[in-house]
């Protein structure tokens, strides 16, 4: 191996369109962009239900949007 690593695509992005910043590796010199989610709340959610981040669907992920 020559230690890439495969992407896993997460449930909730199925069948949306991404630009190819989203594969690049992120500059720890820029401020990140955001990503209009509650990060912290959405982690916890997922812990207790037993599911990783990429597992959650559309709707569970929407639950924690930051409007």
């Amino acid at each position: 191996m020559n230690g890439t690593k495969t992407l896993e695509r997460p449930k909730f992005l199925e069948g949306v369109d991404l630009p190819n910043s989203y594969y690049e590796t992120p500059d720890p010199y820029k401020s990140a962009p955001s990503c209009n989610v509650n990060l912290l709340e959405l982690s916890r959610y997922a812990r207790k239900i037993g599911k990783k981040l990429v597992e959650l669907t559309k709707e569970e992920v929407q639950q924690f949007a930051i409007v």
